[in-house]
């Protein structure tokens, strides 16, 4: 009876056991994430803006896809228009010569229709919940 007893647990163990894990990886920690500062990158009308043109008409379609695909990969935090002649783009970046570069590749600064000032951001006081992208 003590034979039948042991084969019963032994099968039962056997069938209920997670696979053994000599042959499982053990989860390896991730390294840290490398820290970013947050840059505030302020454009303003450059000396190619056309005064009295909407910004939808200021040629500005090779921006738009420069800014999108910084989204895409993570960058930009928040980006968006300030006023009728300027934007304002909040972004990731790992220091000041970064987030310049950033800003001076950016084909509206390279064409003129936008200057762009690039500056440290330090959050004192943030908000509880995030600002949602409008719809243009």
């Amino acid at each position: 009876m003590q034979f039948v007893i042991r084969a019963v647990l032994a099968a039962s163990l056997l069938t209920s056991a997670p696979a053994a894990t000599a042959t499982t990886p053990e989860p390896q920690p991730q390294p840290a994430a490398a820290a970013r500062a947050l840059f505030a990158i302020v454009y303003r009308a450059g000396p190619a803006w056309k005064p009295g043109v909407p910004m939808k008409e200021q040629g500005l379609r090779d921006h738009f896809y420069y800014v999108k695909a910084l989204h895409e990969r993570g960058d930009i935090v928040y980006a968006g228009a300030m006023g009728p002649d300027g934007g304002l783009m909040l972004i990731h970046a790992a220091d000041q010569a970064m987030a310049d570069a950033i800003a001076t590749n950016d084909p509206a600064v390279k064409t003129g229709i936008f200057l762009a000032d690039v500056r440290l951001y330090t959050p004192r006081f943030v908000g509880t919940g995030a600002a949602a992208a409008a719809t243009p």
